[in-house]
């Protein structure tokens, strides 16, 4: 599952919903959006923040909100994904993958070139 963060149109969905067994986050747009940029470092951490979803640590790893990981699955996911995103967030509390307010630790991946 991963978190689609579009740094133009400043909007964040849900792909692969299904897929509890990774999490990431990945910038769509612009193509040539870069982790060596900080104005687009800075942009991304802006619209995890303005989307509600959550924000983006100094070390560049983004920590999401379950609660909105569970917005954005509404409608998308069949029976037992509850279930499922629970044990996934079990796993990433016992690898320290969990911020103090329960957000989770998420690599962000950029535009192949980045």
């Amino acid at each position: 599952m991963e978190m689609v963060v579009d740094l133009q149109r400043v909007t964040v969905v849900l792909a692969e919903a299904d897929d509890t067994g990774r999490f990431a986050v990945r910038v769509a747009s612009p193509d040539e959006a870069s982790p060596h940029s900080t104005a687009d470092v800075h942009r991304l951490g802006d619209v995890l923040a303005a989307a509600n979803v959550g924000h983006l640590a100094e070390s560049g790893e983004a920590f999401i909100r379950p609660e909105a990981v569970r917005f954005h699955a509404e409608g998308q996911v069949g029976e037992g994904w509850d279930e499922r995103f629970a044990g996934m967030c079990d796993f990433a509390a016992s690898k320290g993958w969990i911020d103090p307010g329960g957000s989770i630790q998420a690599h962000v991946e950029w535009p192949l070139g980045a």
